[in-house]
């Protein structure tokens, strides 16, 4: 019969307590459970921790079993908690409890021997019933922990393989749990795996001394009894002969050193609870008999990379995407850019806008050539000439050196004149495609930058969605375990998990891909790490942010109004219409060049200046002999008569090129008009659709939350899990690309006005919002101001 201690006149309540043994760990714990108590039972009752009837064990069963027989025969006690892993699994095998007795943690309770039954009760709050786990021995209430030691030995074996496997536990969990170690050898043993199981005392070197020699891998349970400093060395000593560890106990030992652990940090916050309600229901009357012993532990894989490395373990890319990553400090980029650094880091060292710079340098050149035919032409020339002597005259002398100076101009030519008015304006259109090219590299800067923070936000989405799909399978586990749900659920959330981790390492791919697309620009090598930071709609360097123009776009009539002034900017800046600009004045010069060819002649002057040497003219005859002298002027004009048409022809052609490049403006002007105007109401769409898309997440992730509540109380099937869960996952991603979306699209908005806010300075970009007030104002909208 239940011993009952609640009465009208049983105000004092007095709780003894055992430890396996004064390990910190578990000193903590009972100091944190005394704590919840006191502060849940406090107002109510009259609680104590007697010191004299706080046991420390000395992680023996013995050590246990004689502390919990003297609270158990202490008549002043009226309830009895029991911390650890040894004596837990020990009082828990009891029947004889003759007063309350709270257990925690129990492992395994369905495959160690230990009493477990499944009940039905009410849902608490709710209607309807659930079924739940209870110990079903009076007196007895414990919180249990299912592990899944096979599962979490797989998981080990997809980090770094073995077969040969040792597992080390505190000493007495052995003896508590006889059973254990030899059903999860012969479970292992069927996946390949041939596992010892040995008991960790106090001595690290006993430890070390008593594996197998031919151990490839260790898996280590809690060890309370051992001091930090000596767990470390424990790890270390194993690392030593680079064996490879893995923790059964959570992502603690992660942190002093353990290769990986699939256990989160143990949340001492809600066992400390547990045990806190536990006590508490019953006070109130409920038999400890009957109270839930399930406790759900979520999982995580973790990492410690800086002990992968030194073990030379290099993990896959399906297990990196879903871990935790620990220590991984020297892949943390050194190299921190921002969209705005992006942007101006690209103008100033793309590769193809420094091929265009050199494409605009090389025209400078070739105008210069194009004015140099219209400069006097000076060349200079020598001679020298050796004759037979039977040849030599007064005339010429045996040897004769002849030096010559000859200078040209052009008076005037129809065809250099225009030949250097055209090439300015080639020139012209040079610079222009120049700064094309210059903001679609900004354009593409951004989008690229935006496309990796948009990445980074679909993986970060994608793995929180594969946790929540790993908490529903261990929900899922838990119904099958109490009989509410078969094996086929359980697979089918594993069968989802590996399809989530696959949409993981594909978000991952997308985040690279964008990533080595943003280092192409910015001419880096190409997968060179860099940290990002976030964009957002708030960023101060945007003058075209819909958030701050809200006034100028809150109606149909005032963004008509708006596209009206943006659309005229974007014509004023446009490159491409200076571009087409620029070559209808070289077509223009082209033309007149060609109608003007029919009676305008070639004008030009040459002087040349020539001397002799007189060298070898015999003295007889050297008087006769001419001066040393000669010079000549000439002028020459020049007029085609009849080239067989092909005068005719290329004023023709001229014409018809000239009147193509006047449509090619306007077809243009069209382009930049519908350019500017789509963009605009694309990005108005977009602003409009973050908050609609952010309100569909909220109310997906809230569904979510409820069916998985009424999931885990077996009030409804999977189907509706999985149909919530993807709702939820289609909602964030709509809520991050709309974002993302908006912020590409003002980009493009920018281009299309061939001005980037970036490049603006913030008198600039008051100056955009003041012209913008006046514009509304002179076309006699003023509504935007109320």
């Amino acid at each position: 019969m239940a011993v009952s201690i609640v009465s009208a006149q049983a105000q004092v309540v007095r709780i003894g307590s055992v430890l396996d043994g004064n390990g910190t760990s578990d000193l903590g714990l009972r100091a944190a459970v005394q704590e919840e108590v006191l502060r849940l039972l406090g107002s109510r009752y009259d609680v104590s921790f007697p010191d004299d009837k706080q046991f420390l064990g000395d992680w023996t069963v013995d050590g246990t079993a004689r502390n919990v027989d003297l609270l158990l025969e202490d008549p002043s006690l009226d309830a009895v908690i029991v911390l650890g892993i040894v004596g837990p699994s020990y009082v828990s095998r009891r029947s004889d409890l003759t007063k309350p007795v709270i257990a925690a943690i129990v492992i395994d309770p369905e495959t160690s021997g230990i009493p477990i039954e499944v009940r039905e009760r009410a849902i608490p709050g709710r209607a309807g019933t659930e079924r739940v786990r209870v110990s079903g021995v009076e007196n007895l209430a414990y919180v249990a922990h299912s592990q899944d030691l096979v599962r979490e030995i797989a998981t080990f074996r997809e980090i770094t393989p073995f077969t040969r496997l040792a597992v080390l536990t505190v000493a007495g969990l052995e003896e508590a749990l006889p059973s254990l170690g030899p059903r999860i050898a012969e479970e292992l043993r069927e996946t390949g795996v041939e596992a010892t199981f040995s008991s960790v005392g106090r001595s690290v070197d006993e430890a070390l001394a008593s594996l197998p020699a031919d151990v490839e891998a260790v898996a280590l349970g809690a060890m309370p009894q051992l001091a930090d400093t000596e767990f470390r060395r424990l790890v270390a000593g194993l690392h030593s002969r680079q064996v490879p560890t893995f923790s059964l106990d959570g992502q603690g030992d992660v942190r002093r050193g353990v290769l990986a652990s699939l256990k989160i940090a143990r949340n001492e916050m809600f066992l400390v609870r547990r045990v806190a309600l536990n006590l508490f229901n019953i006070l109130r009357g409920e038999r400890a008999a009957d109270l839930p012993v399930d406790f759900q532990v979520e999982e995580q894989l973790t990492i410690n990379m800086e002990t992968a490395r030194e073990l030379g373990v290099d993990p896959s890319f399906a297990i990196l995407t879903e871990a935790e990553l620990l220590g991984a400090t020297s892949a943390v980029p050194t190299r921190r850019v921002s969209l705005s650094d992006v942007v101006r880091e690209a103008t100033n060292v793309n590769l193809d806008l420094a091929s265009a710079e050199r494409r605009v340098a090389a025209g400078e050149q070739t105008v210069r050539e194009a004015r140099a035919s219209l400069l006097p032409q000076a060349n200079v020339s020598t001679l020298g000439t050796f004759i037979d002597k039977d040849r030599a005259s007064a005339f010429q002398g045996q040897r004769q050196i002849t030096g010559g100076l000859g200078v040209q101009q052009l008076i005037y030519s129809e065809q250099a004149r225009a030949g250097y008015a055209i090439e300015k304006q080639l020139q012209v259109s040079r610079e222009e495609e120049r700064l094309q090219l210059r903001l679609d590299i900004i354009a593409e800067a951004a989008s690229s930058y935006l496309d990796v923070l948009r990445a980074k936000t679909v993986e970060d989405i994608q793995m929180r969605n594969l946790g929540v799909t790993r908490s529903n399978l261990s929900l899922a586990r838990a119904r099958v375990d109490v009989g509410v749900a078969g094996r086929d659920e359980e697979l089918r959330w594993e069968s989802q998990i590996a399809q989530n981790r696959r949409s993981v390492i594909d978000a991952s791919a997308q985040r690279n891909q964008a990533e080595i697309a943003v280092n192409r620009l910015l001419n880096r090598t190409l997968e060179e790490p860099f940290a990002t930071v976030e964009a957002g709609l708030g960023d101060p360097e945007l003058a075209v942010n819909f958030e701050v123009l809200e006034p100028f776009i809150a109606s149909p009539g005032a963004f008509r109004f708006f596209r009206d002034f943006m659309t005229r900017d974007a014509l004023e800046a446009s490159p491409e219409l200076r571009l087409l600009e620029a070559s209808i004045r070289a077509q223009e010069r082209a033309l007149l060049a060609a109608k003007r060819a029919f009676y305008v002649p070639t004008v030009g002057v040459d002087a040349q200046v020539e001397g002799v040497g007189d060298g070898g003219i015999p003295d007889a005859q050297a008087a006769a002999a001419p001066d040393n002298l000669n010079w000549a002027v000439g002028v020459q004009a020049s007029l085609p008569l009849f080239q067989g048409g092909a005068l005719r022809a290329q004023r023709t052609r001229a014409q018809i090129e000239l009147d193509q490049l006047t449509i090619d403006r306007e077809a243009t002007r069209l382009i930049i008009d519908q350019r500017i105007r789509s963009a605009l109401h694309q990005a108005g769409a977009s602003f409009a659709g973050i908050d609609l898309a952010r309100q569909a997440a909220d109310a997906a992730r809230e569904n979510l939350e409820l069916v998985r509540d009424s999931y885990s109380e077996g009030a409804v099937e999977i189907v509706r899990v999985l149909d919530a869960q993807t709702q939820s996952l289609s909602a964030e991603l709509e809520a991050a690309n709309a974002v993302f979306g908006h912020l590409i699209d003002l980009m493009a908005v920018q281009r299309a006005v061939g001005r980037f806010d970036y490049f603006r300075s913030a008198d600039e970009r008051d100056e955009l919002v003041r012209r913008l007030d006046a514009f509304f104002v002179e076309n006699g909208y003023v509504n935007h101001r109320n």
